[in-house]
């Protein structure tokens, strides 16, 4: 199974200065189709490679992921039908079914490892509850402290496991993942303009917060699976942080810097 690879002129535009242009469904709507269509089928058997002694604590921490990743997403379609935007409700559709595909391929990882999957878990629950707590912004908003620290703990695991199928599987749900930051980030940045500074920096002021509590709350829950895969939890930190800083950007809640794709 070769690694999935956005083409060059696509990282470009997905990583593009925010400052130009406008929030385009149209555009997004292409993106997404065009992953679904150039998606790799990954099947995993029970010969993956991984030390007996890294099994137990990354199965309990891919469990807690793919309990979050099989939302049928009835909240988002609820608010994205709100928009009046028929494009953007598809793009939603399939943001949505790529979270369940991406459930469906850590399913395959766990049980490939002997371990067996959740039916729900604590943590899910509350990043249910705060994204439904206000509208669609707010839902943007935790959803994207989710995606940051998913992103960064796929990474982790493609970067340091040995088994080439699991590397390859990982890495492939990181680009997927890149795109969903991208694609929420354009969004809320057309949402957010209009938007008195102030006010701007106040959502950005509490966003942080509730972004750096959820990092400290994540590597307590997960500190076994980091040391597994020997990630230091500051590390885990600044990586999750750069890249909150520059969703932040991308939705223009703080200056633009140019930055390297995360």
């Amino acid at each position: 199974m070769a690694t999935q690879q956005l083409p060059r002129n696509e990282i470009d535009s997905l990583t593009a200065d925010p400052r130009n242009g406008t929030f385009s469904s149209a555009q997004w709507l292409l993106y997404f189709q065009d992953n679904k269509k150039s998606r790799a089928d990954i099947k995993f058997t029970n010969d993956i490679s991984v030390p007996f002694s890294m099994r137990a604590p990354l199965i309990r921490s891919l469990q807690r992921f793919q309990i979050g990743e099989t939302g049928e997403g009835k909240h988002l379609r609820k608010y994205a039908r709100m928009t009046k935007d028929p494009t953007y409700e598809e793009c939603i559709d399939l943001f949505i079914k790529e979270e369940q595909y991406h459930a469906l391929v850590l399913a395959q990882i766990i049980q490939s490892m002997d371990g067996t999957l959740l039916s729900w878990h604590w943590t899910d629950l509350a990043f249910i509850v705060l994204r439904r707590m206000l509208g669609l912004k707010t839902e943007i908003f935790i959803l994207l402290i989710a995606e940051i620290i998913g992103k960064c703990f796929y990474n982790a695991c493609a970067n340091k496991l040995d088994d080439p199928r699991l590397r390859d599987a990982f890495a492939l749900i990181v680009l997927d993942e890149i795109g969903h930051l991208e694609f929420h980030c354009d969004f809320l940045r057309e949402q957010m303009k209009g938007y008195p500074k102030g006010i701007t920096q106040v959502c950005y002021f509490f966003w942080s917060i509730l972004f750096l509590t959820a990092c400290f709350v994540f590597m307590a829950d997960h500190k076994r699976a980091l040391e597994a895969l020997t990630v230091r939890p500051r590390d885990f930190l600044e990586d999750c942080s750069r890249s909150f800083r520059r969703a932040a950007m991308k939705a223009d809640m703080v200056p633009y810097v140019q930055t390297q794709l995360p």
